[in-house]
């Protein structure tokens, strides 16, 4: 008995781990407040901007921080927070003064993406809106998965 136990809880703990599946959303949709605190997902390009934020903010993983384009070629995007790791959907440490070729970024399969690479991201959306003062607007995705396009 306390081996059928111990066996439905870890089938439970390994479920509640698994990567959510997301709503496919248009990337010129995905920071509209309605996709607050949805698991979503949307494609794009991730890219450094010339900079990475890594931080564990709330005293979670360590997550660092890139832009989703929409195209390569795209002024702005919003962000995309991914875990910093060697594991699969994750993104390996960057050390200070990285170049862009440093970057690893790891897909679904493990695989390293390259940062031209189009990517289908999936992860809780962030979206917080300030009507006074849209320049506070704050819209971003926590990825919980990558998959290379």
């Amino acid at each position: 008995m306390k081996k059928l136990i111990f066996v439905c809880v870890i089938a439970i703990a390994a479920a509640g781990c698994a990567t959510k599946t997301g709503v496919p959303v248009e990337y010129s949709k995905a920071c509209e407040v309605e996709n607050e605190k949805k698991y979503i997902e949307v494609s794009g390009f991730l890219n450094d901007k010339g900079g990475v934020f890594c931080s564990n903010t709330g005293g979670g993983p360590v997550r660092c921080g890139f832009k989703l384009l929409e195209n390569p070629t795209a002024e702005k995007g919003f962000s995309a927070d991914i875990v910093q790791g060697t594991g699969a959907n994750e993104v390996e440490k960057l050390e200070r003064g990285y170049k862009r070729e440093d970057i690893k970024i790891h897909d679904d399969q493990g695989a390293i993406i390259g940062p031209d690479q189009k990517v289908k991201l999936v992860g809780q959306m962030n979206v917080v809106k300030n009507p006074a003062k849209p320049e506070y607007d704050v819209c971003f995705l926590t990825v919980t998965k990558i998959d290379k396009q």
